[in-house]
């Protein structure tokens, strides 16, 4: 009598048939933890990319498309996120941490700024900016490529562009020519940094050159590709029911090679009265979205309607990636995000409940829907995130 088959001896074609049914991180690590052939086929078996985890900086996550809550202590204490990366600031200094693979990537200490100086686009010399290290912040890191890392600092009242090396612990090199605001946003794409405008929905690019005697990054050029149209930032006054609030967004779909910005409208009610008798509050009833693609041969924000019946977006202020998925898993052409980003968090109420949920828009008609209802957390000083694995 012949022994009994194990699970272990299923073949590669058919283990990699299961592995394309968990779009969830968290299965297919524990696929892959049962034996060792079913690893060996981890390692072997094509698959498309997972979907993302949420993180809290308290090292709780949740493996989408599930809702129980797991710990990840290699998510403990971050301070910001960027694709695969957390960023963590310490008394040490600053890195960037893969809590998948346990890899880090050092950063210079934000007190160490030093400014470019150039003529007709050729670096003569660096100046050192002195900034007391309490009045700096940075956020939005975004890991470009191997050579260089990009991020937006705070000082001085405004906010600036700094990039660095990955690895470099020694400088940052500030680009202090132009200001933005906090609300920007910032993507790389096809070998340039993009800076969107809150204000105008201007599109700026950025050449980056290396310091030939260092191979330290710093920005040479920033050019306006897009102009434009200042669009007024409501009022609110009193109690208004039908206010809304806005946000930006700026995105690369690696797939189709394009840049996207995302304009999400949240609407409420509103109050807001002199700051020393009442705090402005805003309670969200609901969301709209509007999605451009940059035409840089034009020099124009063109609308889509689409993203893709094989696609989603997961959008956060800090941290936004599109994902394939499959029909059987998951239906495409949405956008999933927070009902509350970390940019409007002082506008919220609080007197109610105190957590944020998951939620997604259907791009084919508008309507909007709880994406995992059991998810809830409560808000802290540093947001959940979203937190993309490697494939």
């Amino acid at each position: 009598m012949a022994p009994p088959s194990s699970w272990s001896d299923i073949p590669l074609e058919l283990a990699g048939l299961v592995l394309r049914r968990l779009p969830a991180n968290v299965d297919r690590v524990r696929f892959a933890a049962v034996c060792p052939q079913w690893r060996a086929a981890a390692r072997e078996v094509t698959l498309p990319s997972p979907l993302p985890l949420l993180a809290l900086p308290d090292g709780t996550v949740y493996s989408l498309p599930g809702s129980e809550p797991l710990r990840f202590p290699g998510c403990t204490g971050y301070a910001d996120a960027c694709g695969n990366w957390l960023a963590f600031s310490t008394e040490e200094g600053c890195f960037l941490s893969d809590p998948f693979s346990n890899a880090t990537v050092t950063l210079p200490q934000l007190s160490r700024l030093q400014a470019p100086c150039h003529r007709g686009g050729r670096l003569v010399s660096w100046i050192e900016i002195e900034e007391p290290p309490e009045k700096l912040t940075m956020y939005k890191p975004v890991f470009c490529s191997r050579q260089l890392i990009a991020i937006f600092i705070t000082y001085q009242y405004s906010t600036k562009v700094a990039v660095c090396q990955p690895g470099a612990a020694s400088w940052w090199s500030v680009h202090v020519d132009h200001r933005f605001e906090l609300t920007d946003d910032m993507a790389f794409h096809q070998g340039k940094l993009y800076i969107l405008n809150d204000d105008d929905h201007s599109l700026f690019a950025m050449d980056i050159s290396v310091d030939h005697r260092t191979g330290a990054p710093w920005i040479c050029q920033v050019r306006r590709v897009i102009s434009g149209v200042l669009i007024p930032r409501p009022a609110i006054r009193g109690i208004c029911r039908n206010e809304h609030q806005k946000m930006l967004y700026l995105v690369e779909s690696e797939s189709h090679g394009t840049l996207l910005m995302i304009h999400r409208k949240t609407y409420g009610q509103g109050r807001i009265g002199p700051r020393w008798l009442v705090a402005g509050t805003f309670v969200s009833s609901g969301w709209e979205f509007e999605v451009f693609m940059a035409d840089f041969q034009q020099s124009k924000w063109t609308k889509v309607t689409t993203i893709g019946d094989d696609q989603v977006l997961f959008l956060r202020r800090r941290c936004s990636r599109f994902i394939r998925v499959s029909p059987e898993d998951m239906q495409g052409d949405g956008i999933i995000f927070l009902d509350r980003d970390d940019e409007d968090h002082d506008w919220y109420d609080h007197r109610g409940s105190s957590s944020d949920s998951c939620k997604v828009c259907d791009m084919r008609d508008g309507t909007v829907s709880p994406f995992v209802p059991s998810v809830h957390f409560e808000r802290r000083s540093v947001p959940a995130t979203w937190l993309f694995p490697q494939v």
